[in-house]
């Protein structure tokens, strides 16, 4: 099977992937970057995880869903992909040992801030903490009436004026995908 048939088989699933355009814009940031290390938070099934490795670049990724780790192992495997997949809650893992060029946060929109949090310290010096999804659709709170939907705008909103206000980051915002920024260590 190719990747494209691979993303077609995720679509067709109603896995959540990333979009060509923000996938690009990240390929192209880990090869102008050299990243040889990066973390993603959030799995699914592997795309992004093995559409970002290859030999130079090797990626970790949590996955917290078993039957979707399980899926992913089969895709990496499949692919051979330079892909170290850890079933976890990516809020409470402790299981780090390195750091990482490059974190890749695409998980639970309402959890972006604890995963900023929780593994800026994993970033090396000059790293980059990339963010995907973080317009989320363009949705805001009067144009939903679920109380959860309600709830991670409002998470996902603090998390972006905390990118914005932030002194110890510098954040670049991208109109790429559903939105994606960049944000680089400053202090």
């Amino acid at each position: 099977m190719k990747l494209s048939e691979f993303k077609a088989y995720c679509l067709e699933n109603k896995i959540p992937i990333i979009t060509d355009e923000a996938l690009n814009f990240i390929q192209e940031l880990i090869k102008e970057k050299d990243v040889k290390n990066l973390l993603e938070i959030g799995t699914a099934y592997g795309y992004s995880a093995i559409c970002f490795s290859s030999e130079r670049t090797q990626v970790d990724t949590i996955e917290y869903d078993e039957v979707r780790y399980n899926e992913a192992k089969k895709w990496v495997n499949h692919f051979n992909a330079n892909v170290n997949l850890i079933l976890a809650d990516a809020k409470i893992y402790e299981g780090l040992n390195k750091q990482y060029d490059l974190i890749f946060i695409d998980g639970a929109k309402a959890s972006y801030q604890v995963f900023f949090d929780k593994y800026q310290k994993y970033l090396k010096p000059g790293g980059m903490i990339v963010c995907d999804n973080i317009n989320f659709h363009n949705l805001t709170m009067d144009k939903t009436r679920s109380r959860s939907t309600k709830n991670m705008i409002k998470k996902l909103g603090l998390f972006k004026t905390f990118l914005e206000t932030t002194e110890d980051f510098l954040t670049e915002w991208y109109d790429i995908g559903d939105g994606v920024t960049v944000t680089t260590r400053v202090k």
